[in-house]
């Protein structure tokens, strides 16, 4: 019986030390990969727009206006009282020589900021590759290294291996390469500072452009509407001063609504400018014929008037709603909406350098639902993350896939998507 009881206890232990030695021999997992597969696109400029709808009123106001809204002397007249015209024919040109004169000089001025961003990025870019001629590691490393030699120098000291100069000569040693570091560092600050001006140098230089460029549009009169040119009140080779009723275009098919504006989106709408107005389950395309510079007394507001076309069943006060562009962001960054981040009212993107995540902050000029204007924190050509992702960070290591590469992977070929569905 003893025998049999020694005989299983050998057994069982046996069978212990074969689980425990299979238990040790299990491998161990293998970390996942931590990089992220995301939609990339390169950052482009474009002109963004948003629209507003407000309540007009519809009158038999049939006639168009033609405002200039420059002072100058006429150069040339293109109709005469009694022509037919149709909506965006020229009118009249203005002298514009000033006006040509100006979008050139702020053309010149946006080349001269640009090439000053390029000479702050290429400076930017050698202090940090180098402060001095050293390597930034370089640096860092005689700061280290200064700093051991400082403690085993003190070590020695307390020992009575080294004299109280030799501590003093290894402190000033350290002390001189903090100080090396700090100045590379500041060195390194101040170009980025440099680049951060020269940036937003650019984006003012932009900006005059497209003042400059409206400015030469405006010495370009057309008309707002398809009709018959009922006055003429300009003549060519003398001078017309601003706000002057340059023309009256006349359409017996067309109705007027009128509508009222803030001071902000009156500053934004020119005569000429499309509007949609909805009524009756219909709807009817129009025009800005009137922008009036003057403050309603009864709304406190600026009242607009559109010319509609082909609207001559609406009848005179009846509410409709007016649809136009209340906001215009020209020749800006323009990202999708779905890329952008907040922080704390922050506004931020990833933009993708080296296979890595890189948090940008921006700041916000125009938004829609699907479109977002950028004024500022990136720059056309940066390769920018549109697809969000909660577990993106600063610096999370990421692969990128171009919207057009994604949008052929989601979408099977046809005769694979025959045999899915066979199956």
């Amino acid at each position: 019986m003893k025998n049999t009881k020694k005989i299983i206890g050998a057994l069982l232990c046996s069978a212990m030390l074969f689980t425990l030695g299979g238990c040790s021999e299990k491998e161990e997992p293998a970390l996942m990969d931590q990089t992220l597969s995301v939609t990339a696109a390169e950052v482009s400029r474009s002109t963004l727009s948003t629209e507003s709808t407000y309540i007009g009123t519809i009158s038999a106001e049939g006639t168009a206006s033609v405002v200039s809204l420059v002072a100058g002397t006429v150069e040339y007249v293109a109709v005469s009282m009694g022509d037919k015209v149709e909506a965006g024919d020229l009118l009249c040109n203005f002298d514009d020589e000033g006006a040509r004169l100006a979008l050139s000089s702020a053309e010149a001025s946006l080349r001269s900021a640009e090439a000053s961003l390029r000479s702050a990025e290429d400076g930017y870019t050698s202090s940090a590759s180098g402060y001095g001629g050293e390597d930034m590691s370089v640096i860092e490393e005689q700061v280290r290294m200064a700093k051991e030699n400082y403690e085993a120098t003190k070590v020695l000291f307390e020992a009575g291996a080294a004299s109280r100069l030799e501590v003093d000569q290894a402190l000033s040693a350290y002390n001189s390469a903090k100080a090396s570091l700090e100045a590379a560092k500041g060195g390194l600050n101040a170009t980025k500072s440099g680049v951060d001006a020269a940036r937003a140098g650019v984006e003012a230089a932009r900006t005059g452009v497209a003042s400059a460029s409206y400015q030469l549009s405006l010495y370009q009169l057309t008309s707002p509407i398809s009709g018959t040119v009922e006055s003429v009140n300009v003549i060519s080779d003398n001078f017309t001063p601003t706000g002057t009723v340059a023309f009256i275009i006349s359409n017996a098919d067309n109705k007027t609504a009128t509508f009222y504006v803030t001071d902000e989106v009156m500053k934004s709408i020119t005569v000429g400018q499309a509007v949609t107005v909805s009524a009756r389950d219909k709807k009817y395309e129009g025009a800005i014929s009137e922008v009036s510079g003057i403050v309603d007394a009864a709304t406190g507001m600026f009242r607009i008037k559109a010319l509609i076309k082909d609207a001559r069943e609406l009848p005179d006060g009846l509410s409709v709603s007016v649809t136009t562009v209340s906001n215009t962001a020209r020749d800006a960054v323009v990202v999708p909406s779905d890329a952008l981040y907040f922080d704390n009212g922050v506004a931020y993107v990833y933009t993708i350098e080296d296979n890595t995540a890189k948090r940008r902050d921006v700041a916000v000029s125009l938004y829609t639902k699907e479109k977002t204007a950028i004024a500022s924190g990136i720059d056309e050509g940066d390769m920018l993350i549109t697809s969000w992702s909660s577990t993106l960070k600063d610096g999370s290591p990421v692969t990128p896939v171009t919207e057009a590469e994604n949008t052929s992977k989601e979408a099977p070929s046809d005769e694979k998507a025959d045999e899915e569905v066979a199956e």
